[in-house]
């Protein structure tokens, strides 16, 4: 069961990776369904991901620039350790997959 009341620790940041990746993901998702364009499918699917993993595990700009680890992580992560493995790497085959059909497969 996903503990909700870590919604309130740092909202801004959910807010913003949320917004990120459904901005760039949406129209890129729209268009590759428009088109049939499978590099758009894959890289619109992967960054509404981006925005799904960001607002459940928010990356804290300030230390993030620092590159230092926030220890308040775990205080401020919604869901398993797994499931953000498992979005991680969903993640990133989607985003691989679509640049890889886009440019070098010229799909």
């Amino acid at each position: 069961m996903m503990d909700w009341s870590r919604l309130r620790i740092a909202t801004g940041a959910r807010i913003l990776w949320l917004a990120l990746g459904l901005l760039l993901g949406l129209p890129t998702l729209a268009n590759g369904l428009q088109t049939g364009s499978s590099a758009d499918l894959c890289f619109g699917i992967g960054m509404v991901l981006v925005g799904v993993r960001g607002f459940l595990r928010p990356v804290m700009f300030g230390k993030a620039v620092r590159m230092e680890m926030d220890p308040r992580t775990a205080q401020v992560s919604i869901g398993t350790p797994m499931l953000h493995g498992a979005l991680s790497l969903v993640i990133f085959l989607a985003l691989a997959a679509g640049i890889a059909i886009r440019y070098v497969l010229k799909g």
